[in-house]
């Protein structure tokens, strides 16, 4: 099945998405019917189109014969031509969107990472609605996604954005009623990992470790300990405690951080994000 794909608004997420789409590798017999032959890509404005027409270059043939068009201006005509839209505006953008292509986006699928939108939202302008949140680690393959489909999406239409989506680098499927808490936990999720890593690096470049080698030793200890908690597939308190020794430095550091509110600082966070979330699309 030849099928186009439309990206409306194809910002950083949606780039991200674009990337991962058209740089996926040769697909399989039981899944090439689910690739588009052709996706565009619809902004604004010129200066965004060029930005997506500049990361095209960079990208080599398609394994999966996908071809680009980039646009903007255009939404009413590239979703008359698309079988599937990923909708990648920002959320205060997407109503004014949505209702300037209703009669066009009807009876089509939208794959929907506009934070905040619901199902029954989306539903007003068709029945096949997909939520995707993912993050912007997406843009380099170790991404991670959570989707969400209205009852009316079909199985094949969900094995289609499943093997979209997955090359981003992992993803699920939840309820929507999590898709806020989903929004805070991985969409916002990176910021407050690199605000973890951030003050690890500053806290070695204040005890007198160089810049480079503090940003390199944080680095290198989260992406280590994330690699170790999934291979091991322990609970984090477990592995934790297996560095904490009767009187020594780790369990003397972690008392601190206690102290101080590092992780209810970092629950009460998340969940603010998610209270956020929740009233983007009411707006």
């Amino acid at each position: 099945m030849e099928y186009t794909l439309a990206i409306i608004g194809c910002g950083v997420m949606g780039q991200a998405l674009l990337s991962a789409i058209y740089n996926a590798p040769k697909a399989t017999p039981e899944t090439e019917n689910l690739y588009p032959s052709k996706i565009i890509t619809c902004n604004h404005n010129e200066e965004s189109t060029k930005q997506v027409v500049e990361l095209v270059k960079t990208f080599k043939k398609s394994a999966n014969g996908v071809e680009v068009e980039s646009t903007y201006g255009e939404n009413n005509r590239v979703i008359k031509e698309a079988k599937v839209i990923i909708l990648a505006t920002k959320p205060f953008l997407a109503k004014q969107v949505l209702d300037g292509v209703k009669s066009e986006i009807q009876n089509k699928l939208i794959i929907s990472l506009a934070a905040g939108w619901t199902i029954d939202q989306l539903c007003d302008y068709t029945h096949y609605v997909s939520r995707v949140m993912t993050n912007t680690p997406a843009k380099y393959g170790f991404g991670m996604a959570v989707i969400a489909h209205s009852s009316s999406v079909k199985q094949e239409q969900k094995k289609l954005v499943s093997e979209l989506v997955r090359h981003i680098g992992k993803c699920i499927e939840l309820p929507e009623k999590n898709m806020d808490a989903a929004t805070s936990l991985v969409g916002s999720g990176p910021a407050y990992a690199l605000l973890m890593l951030e003050s690890m690096m500053e806290s070695g470049i204040k005890m007198g470790i160089p810049l480079k080698e503090s940003r390199e030793c944080a680095i290198q200890v989260l992406k280590g300990t994330a690699s170790m908690l999934e291979i091991t597939g322990e609970h984090p308190s477990v592995l934790k405690h297996q560095v904490c020794t009767p009187g020594g430095t780790t369990i003397a550091g972690l008392c601190t951080m206690e102290e101080n509110g590092v992780r209810s600082g970092i629950i009460k966070g998340i969940e603010e994000g998610a209270a956020v979330a929740a009233r983007l699309g009411k707006k």
